[in-house]
């Protein structure tokens, strides 16, 4: 850039180094749900005004429509991820909350005092995984009916 005849100033306000970590393949193609993606950022090469042009450019306009809609995509899978997980915490709750309510009918079809005391053991296990899950999930949880 020096060769060019750019400033001290402008070299070093902004220009920057390249690090290697800037230079790797998008891992949103090869790895659409890896860890951290939510603190990707752009280079700062891709992010600076060169040199004021103000006028249009249609190749970063691509890029940077190209670079949002990625960023929408993965936004919207979270959105479904999330909903999913409410979910599966409602579904747990009810899982629970079926088995305890089918020992809870062995223990009145049990004949033998060794089968009721079996199956009123197995009622309280399932009401307390019940009630542990509906602490730990409240307000975050979705029931459906």
């Amino acid at each position: 850039m020096q060769r060019l005849g750019v400033d001290e100033e402008t070299l070093t306000n902004v220009y920057q180094e390249i690090q290697p970590n800037q230079l790797t393949v998008n891992q949103e193609v090869t790895e659409e749900n890896r860890h951290g993606q939510g603190s990707d950022r752009l280079a700062w090469f891709w992010r600076f005004n060169r040199g004021g042009n103000t006028h249009e450019d249609p190749w970063m306009d691509e890029f940077y429509r190209v670079n949002w809609l990625k960023a929408k995509a993965r936004w919207q899978r979270w959105e479904e991820e999330l909903s999913l997980v409410q979910h599966e915490m409602g579904w747990t709750v009810s899982w629970f909350r079926h088995k305890k309510d089918d020992w809870y009918r062995r223990y009145h079809q049990a004949t033998k005092p060794g089968h009721q005391a079996y199956a009123q053991r197995q009622v309280l296990l399932w009401a307390k995984f019940e009630l542990d899950a509906q602490n730990a999930f409240k307000e975050k949880m979705i029931i459906v009916h």
